[in-house]
């Protein structure tokens, strides 16, 4: 049966809210985990497999993930030189960072890193900033996590005036090379916290930046798909009053599999993983497989039903660009190739994506 009765009948409502610039419904990215027990060196490597084979297949962003040390069990501290090793290999995939824990660093060393990056990879970083969610990374850094809202804030500010080109220091210097261009490219993952991120997704707008919202839930710290989209209709509202073009990315964990019960075998190493790290780290006792899927809202079967799930999701119909990833599994390298392309040619186009170069 052809794919075009499914394609108009999801990918209907919402189209006009969150169409890409491009006239596309969304532009297609994925967010790559490294949290294999590969040796670091090779994880590396089979991110730079990833990045290559997931630009054949047409998705127009790949997102690496921020996590110091082994938290989470991933491998990437340092994305900024993890994307300069993919951009050698690479020529037209988005370079994206989802995201770069700003207020632990210094701004203008990112700017610098981020603006070199920027000429290496041919003007192709998407630069997205937070705060990250682990308390132990702030206090290695010896940043106190009570100020963490105030330090982001202040953060952000910076790069905004490194990356706009204001004079350094009294002798008139500037970020070299220029990031004005790069400036426009910046996004913000906004606190989860209900009292503060509607103002934190308005304060987003109208700097200019993109939004980014992480996938929905019912955990604690977690936004559930309704409450996303109250805060993309304010973040609109903004960005259209301030005059800028809204960037509003929704990321959801997919694992397409016809045989749903076959899927669920292949992520359940993934969520005892998982949960055997958060239970040693904040003592959270471990759930059902069912139970955790549910809780955590992975999109996990058949093709068409996760492309039902995303069509009915409110927060993704009003995004311009949807992120994928395949947690809580742990997918060995042909497993997330098959992953990667499975969502490519299965489920993003009964939404009405196409690679750029088919649209």
């Amino acid at each position: 049966m052809s794919d075009e009765p499914a394609i108009s009948a999801l990918s209907g409502p919402g189209i006009g809210a969150g169409a890409a610039r491009d006239g596309r419904p969304f532009r297609l990215g994925f967010l790559l985990h490294l949290d294999s027990d590969l040796a670091p060196a090779a994880a590396y490597r089979e991110a730079v497999r990833l990045f290559v084979a997931a630009e054949e297949l047409g998705y127009d962003s790949g997102w690496v993930i921020h996590r110091h040390f082994r938290q989470g069990n991933e491998h990437v501290s340092a994305p900024l030189v993890l994307l300069a090793a993919i951009a050698e290999h690479t020529t037209r995939i988005r370079l994206g960072t989802a995201v770069y824990v700003l207020p632990l660093a210094d701004p203008l060393t990112v700017a610098e890193d981020a603006a070199v990056l920027d000429e290496l990879s041919g003007h192709r970083v998407e630069l997205g900033v937070g705060s990250g969610p682990f308390p132990t990374a702030w206090e290695a850094f010896g940043r106190g996590i009570e100020d963490k809202h105030t330090v982001y804030d202040q953060s952000v500010a910076r790069l905004h005036e490194v990356l706009e080109g204001r004079a350094l220091n009294t002798a008139g210097e500037v970020l070299h090379p220029p990031g004005t261009d790069l400036r426009q490219r910046i996004w913000q993952a906004t606190t989860s916290d209900p009292a503060r991120a509607v103002d934190a997704a308005v304060a987003a707008a109208e700097s200019g930046d993109g939004l980014q919202l992480s996938r929905a839930g019912t955990w604690a710290g977690r936004q559930t798909a309704t409450q996303q989209a109250a805060i993309v209709e304010a973040y609109r509202e903004a960005a259209a009053k301030s005059g800028h073009e809204p960037r509003v990315q929704v990321s959801r964990a997919v694992y397409p599999n016809s045989d749903r019960a076959a899927a669920v075998r292949a992520v359940t190493p993934g969520v005892h993983r998982w949960q055997s790290w958060t239970s040693a780290q904040r003592g959270e006792p471990e759930l059902g497989v069912e139970e955790y899927l549910e809780r955590d809202r992975a999109l996990i079967g058949p093709p068409e039903t996760i492309a039902a799930s995303l069509a009915a999701d409110p927060a993704r119909t009003a995004a311009t660009d949807l992120l994928v990833s395949f947690v809580p599994g742990v997918p060995e390298p042909d497993e997330h190739l098959r992953l990667l392309t499975d969502t490519a040619r299965q489920v993003a186009p009964l939404l009405g994506w196409r690679p750029l170069r088919e649209a």
